[in-house]
């Protein structure tokens, strides 16, 4: 009975936030107190160099480069003229401005987490009554970035195969020709049928599906790849699925996407001699991809001892976070089972996240690639788990184990606006400390240098001063405590983090170290995805005082399960807790696949700290 009414009144907490539709967002817009112009027009010019510029081949989610000052000259004099359209303002194509294209193999993560910033800002707009000019410019953007998505998995021929990226290897009739060199492809398989090349390399391949002639992709794609590319998928799907005036056949065609990326997952798959597990990212060949790892019960890529229940809580983040917003899409009953009922309930996943995410935080060699994969995933339970048990215990992840769970290089005080906008739209505790996060986060994106975002080399620290571990940074001002270990790669990186001002560039910022005082230099203009993303996420999301404010109204009903253990949260047995909302449209039926079980009784961290150590080395 206590569960029932715990669960009973965490729905009410719901259906009150359902009133609150209408409520400021978490970064204001024109009509709201607080609106900062100077910020509103730097989102709108990281737009225009993104849809004018860098997204032309695909639609989304590349950088450039650009070596010619006059070109250069152009690309400035047209973002600071507020024209949209680069060709009729400078009488040049995109591809005769732009030397090369760059990071088609990251285009999951880069392009995926632009692509749901294409998303939020179609909903911002179209929501908040915006000229109907700009709401089709943005329609326009989404849809392109749509077809994108879409090719990164047609082309591989194969369902449920996402390539790690493509790249237009034919320009559109009447285009110049593309900048930058072609690599060469390499067919699937030799003459003999087998694999190519014999080790698992990512590899440029030749269209696998005879329709996208004008593509080649990279294979070998990894978990932050899919990560990003199901994050997209999830935000797309979730202001698209009751609009009419996106194309029904495109929202169709995403929902299969997303299905048949869920089925593959949840095939059982070997992935070292004798070890069969699921949640693996397969590639068009039949491989594993190298980095194939989302099962929990994965220590490594390949790394399964016999018996070994789930304890890498990374890993259970990740493959709950994609799993979770693949049931949104699709509906698909049999995933939604599988995660629910071998995930949550018989696997116990969620205590796998408690007991070891936060080891990712790894003092001065974090990898903030891994930090900025986990809070991608962690949206998609936030935002779309309407669990009475699960929901309010993801926040409580949120809160203690993702954000502040007390370790150095933590997201809390980063300030990294993607993470801290996250935060603020889903904790549940002191309402305080989400406006502190939002403030945080916003002095980071008013920091970012204004576009053309170029890549000028920065140098905080010299050779002597990095000896004498102090240094006065490039304002003149201000001075840095050099950190004794380095950072990954060996980087010199302070004790404190930088405010972005000070930061060298980066072409996606959330993977960023933003301890590192040196870095940049060359040709590279980068896109700006991440400060789009998380902008236009702050202007979506609205400022509640719950944490479950944000759940989407289109969130679906969770599914009975049953915990391993009897103090799993609160809800009633086999309830769901949370109101579903409004049922979209999308998939059923399944595949008939379930995974084995694996034996109970979890470990500690340690053995996650073990498979994390590598050598360091003190800087003197």
């Amino acid at each position: 009975m206590a569960r029932i009414l715990v669960s009973l009144m965490v729905l009410m907490v719901l259906l009150g936030g359902a009133n609150l539709a209408r409520a400021q967002s978490l970064i204001p817009g024109p009509a709201e107190a607080g609106y900062d112009a100077a910020l509103g027009t730097k989102a709108d010019a990281f737009v225009r160099q993104q849809q004018a510029l860098l997204s032309v081949p695909l639609g989304f989610g590349l950088e450039g480069a650009v070596s010619d000052s006059d070109s250069r000259s152009a690309i400035e004099d047209f973002l600071s003229s507020g024209a949209t359209d680069f060709e009729a303002h400078t009488g040049l194509h995109p591809y005769e401005a732009l030397s090369a294209y760059g990071e088609h193999g990251d285009l999951g993560m880069f392009g995926g987490v632009q692509a749901a910033g294409d998303a939020f800002r179609y909903a911002v707009l179209r929501d908040s009554g915006a000229p109907a000019t700009e709401i089709e410019a943005a329609r326009t953007a989404l849809l392109r970035a749509m077809d994108g998505l879409h090719w990164q998995t047609q082309i591989t021929g194969e369902a449920g195969i996402l390539a790690r990226g493509i790249r237009r290897a034919l320009p559109e009739a009447g285009e110049p020709p593309l900048p930058g060199i072609i690599p060469t492809t390499v067919p699937l398989f030799d003459a003999a049928g087998d694999p190519q090349p014999i080790d698992k390399v990512p590899t440029w391949r030749a269209d696998n599906s005879g329709e996208l002639p004008f593509l080649i992709w990279m294979d070998d794609n990894s978990k932050d790849q899919l990560d990003g590319y199901i994050f997209a998928l999830g935000a797309i799907y979730d202001v698209t699925a009751m609009d009419s005036s996106i194309p029904r056949d495109k929202i169709d065609r995403l929902v299969a996407d997303a299905l048949a990326i869920g089925r593959s997952l949840l095939e059982e798959v070997e992935v070292a001699p004798g070890i069969v597990v699921d949640l693996v990212i397969q590639d068009a060949d039949g491989r594993p991809t190298t980095h194939h790892d989302l099962s929990a019960e994965e220590l490594a890529p390949g790394g399964v001892l016999p018996g070994m229940p789930a304890i890498n809580g990374f890993n259970a983040l990740m493959s709950m976070g994609i799993l979770r917003t693949i049931f949104h899409i699709t509906g698909d009953e049999t995933i939604g089972r599988f995660y629910y009922d071998e995930m949550v309930g018989a696997r116990d996943y969620m205590t796998s996240i408690e007991e070891s995410v936060a080891v990712m935080y790894f003092s001065e060699q974090t990898n903030f690639s891994n930090v900025n994969m986990a809070f991608v995933a962690a949206y998609g339970v936030l935002r779309y788990e309407t669990d009475g048990r699960i929901a309010p215990r993801i926040r409580t992840i949120l809160q203690d184990h993702l954000f502040s769970p007390g370790k150095p290089r933590q997201a809390d005080g980063l300030g990294q606006a993607l993470f801290d906008v996250i935060y603020a739209g889903f904790q549940s505790g002191d309402r305080a400390l989400g406006t502190a996060a939002v403030a945080e986060g916003v002095r980071n994106l008013t920091e970012f240098p204004s576009p053309p975002y170029w890549n000028p080399e920065v140098i905080n620290c010299d050779a002597a001063e990095i000896s004498a571990l102090r240094c006065t940074a490039i304002d003149g001002t201000t001075t840095l405590i050099l950190a004794t270990d380095p950072g990954r790669g060996d980087s010199v990186v302070a004790v404190d983090v930088l405010p972005k001002r000070l930061r060298p560039p980066s072409n996606y910022e959330w993977r960023t170290d933003p301890h590192k005082v040196n870095g940049g230099g060359g040709a590279r203009l980068n896109p700006g995805g991440g400060f789009h993303a998380a902008y236009w996420m702050g202007r979506f999301l609205k400022d509640g005082t719950t944490g479950f404010d944000n759940v989407s109204p289109l969130a679906r009903a969770a599914l009975p399960w049953t915990p391993t253990t009897p103090d799993a949260g609160p809800g009633p047995d086999g309830g769901t807790g949370l109101d579903g909302g409004v049922t979209p449209p999308g998939g059923d039926g399944g595949c008939g696949c379930r995974a084995t079980p694996l034996a109970d009784g979890a470990p500690t961290a340690l053995l996650i700290v073990l498979a994390m150590l590598s050598g360091r080395r003190r800087r003197r």
